[in-house]
């Protein structure tokens, strides 16, 4: 009975690290995608800044 005991535990304690280590992965990516999403908002502004410099240059040719 304390061998069944002791194996279950050594199993629960073993789980419970897979767990919080894929907590920590889920984490880790979390925060890469946040920051890739930040990323890309700043490069959608600096290519609509662009976009309407663009847009002003091609005005003066207008007839």
């Amino acid at each position: 009975m304390n061998l069944q005991i002791a194996s279950a535990a050594e199993e629960q304690s073993a789980v419970a690290e897979e767990i919080n280590n894929n907590v920590a992965t889920i984490r880790d990516v979390t925060e890469s995608l946040s920051g890739q999403a930040n990323e890309s908002a700043r490069v959608s502004q600096s290519l609509n800044s662009l976009a309407n410099q663009q847009q002003s240059l091609m005005d003066q040719f207008r007839v």
